[in-house]
């Protein structure tokens, strides 16, 4: 099939791959486009820009990358190619070699890279703009692209301080910074005043959060204090940064804040997290789980496990299962191990064969499922507050699950927030019944 000639006012389409922080900022990339005139389209369509935020915590994540880079080259021969995140701030000649790319465009000059385009239109050769990154900088922003007006996300810190063997992040992004506080809190005022119900507080390392003396606790006891009915959610902590005074201050919270802890916990056998160069130790995982359901029987509770890492052999890997299996966490996202080159895992020794990695994936998601089903079950019966989503067909509650609605005769919206009564599984679906409007 021919491709549909470009628009004759500028067009751009995005494509993000990556973490959540990524997500964000081509969010707050295509509003900046937008306010200038750019049609933003679909990346299957025909368009005279396409911007690639790409991502490189895996080599896996790398071959995507110009993969997408070719299929936006298929799609308009004639349209020029930006390139950005974290792939481009720590490959910027690679990218800068492949046939269409036009600009490369460092993490540290994303938020400037609608006025590069627009200063040097048509480049003779590829322009590369990268450079160490700058610790003052924050690109920040919000989006609704997954659920209109329900959930937004607002970006609070990034980069990275730890530098564990298997990642390279700290180098894509920088030593980790935080927005201040009062910054923080305008971004959030704005939000809701826009209509957002939920907030997703994010970054690379959100438990690094620091400004003036104020950690991520002191952080959410200021927003929690902000006169309205909204809640805010946390994104991946690592479990030494999941302090008593943060569950305190979310327990305390009343509402406020999503009774939900997703840790970075990685793996479950100490040997591994040693050659990780993780920082925390399985009895410390342990402790901080057990703390949370101790202070808040409720909350949902889980971790990125990775499988398969160099050194985990079967005896290592059936620790891992077994603690997981036992600790208070209802779900875990499970990743096989996939080499990145520049890190020091990539030439560890002791490498665990491809099938096997899988195959540990496969029984870790098979416990997960079956932890969630029966976290799932405990809540029939009761009644939870749900923020009913774009469709009102589904909602969310705060403690994550992710429940399919009876109206039961109520007229329902998007950001109405109703009370739902649990009647039971059907598979990955949780039902509930509404009970009432709380707010409208």
């Amino acid at each position: 099939m021919t491709p549909e000639a470009p628009c004759s006012e500028p067009s751009v389409a995005f494509y993000t791959l990556g973490c959540k922080t990524n997500q964000l900022e081509s969010s707050a990339l295509a509003d900046m486009f937008r306010e200038k005139g750019w049609i933003i389209v679909p990346f299957e369509e025909a368009a005279s820009l396409y911007v690639v935020n790409t991502c490189t915590v895996t080599g896996r994540s790398d071959n995507e990358s110009r993969r997408i880079i070719r299929r936006a080259r298929l799609s308009n021969p004639d349209a020029r190619i930006a390139v950005t995140g974290c792939y481009a701030q720590v490959a910027p000649q690679e990218l800068s070699a492949l046939e269409g790319v036009n600009y490369v465009i460092g993490n540290n000059f994303k938020q400037d890279l609608l006025g590069i385009i627009e200063s040097v239109s048509a480049p003779e050769k590829p322009l590369v703009r990268v450079s160490e990154i700058d610790k003052s900088r924050i690109m920040v922003g919000a989006t609704n692209s997954d659920i209109s007006r329900t959930r937004g996300s607002l970006k609070i810190q990034d980069g990275c301080d730890y530098k564990c063997t298997y990642c390279i992040i700290w180098e894509a992004r920088g030593r980790s910074r935080s927005l201040p506080v009062a910054d923080v809190r305008v971004h959030l005022e704005r939000m809701l005043s826009e209509g957002f119900k939920e907030i997703v507080l994010t970054g690379i390392n959100i438990g690094q959060y620091e400004d003036d003396g104020r950690d991520l606790a002191g952080l959410l006891a200021e927003l929690a204090a902000i006169p309205g009915d909204f809640r805010l959610r946390l994104t991946s902590l690592d479990p030494m940064e999941v302090t008593d005074g943060l569950i305190d201050t979310v327990a305390n919270s009343d509402g406020k804040i999503c009774p939900h802890f997703h840790l970075s916990a990685q793996s479950a056998e100490d040997h591994v997290l040693r050659r990780m160069a993780r920082r925390h130790h399985v009895a410390d995982m342990i402790r901080v789980c057990e703390t949370i359901a101790n202070r808040l029987p409720d909350a949902s509770v889980g971790s990125d496990i990775i499988v398969g890492f160099p050194g985990e052999t079967d005896d290592r890997f059936e620790e891992t299962f077994g603690v997981l299996r036992d600790v208070p966490m209802n779900y875990f996202h499970v990743f096989s191990y996939s080499e990145r080159r520049d890190t020091p895992a990539a030439d560890f020794p002791e490498s665990v064969p491809e099938p096997v990695r899988k195959e540990r994936a496969n029984r870790l998601k098979a416990l997960s499922d079956e932890k969630q089903a029966a976290y799932r079950r405990k809540f029939i019966g009761r009644d939870l507050a749900v923020i009913v989503e774009e469709g009102c067909e589904k909602g969310m509650s705060g403690n994550y699950l992710r429940v399919t609605l009876n109206p039961n005769g109520y007229e329902l919206q998007p950001n109405n927030r109703v009370a739902v009564r649990l009647t039971g599984l059907d598979g990955d679906r949780t039902l509930g019944d509404v009970t009432a409007v709380l707010q409208a």
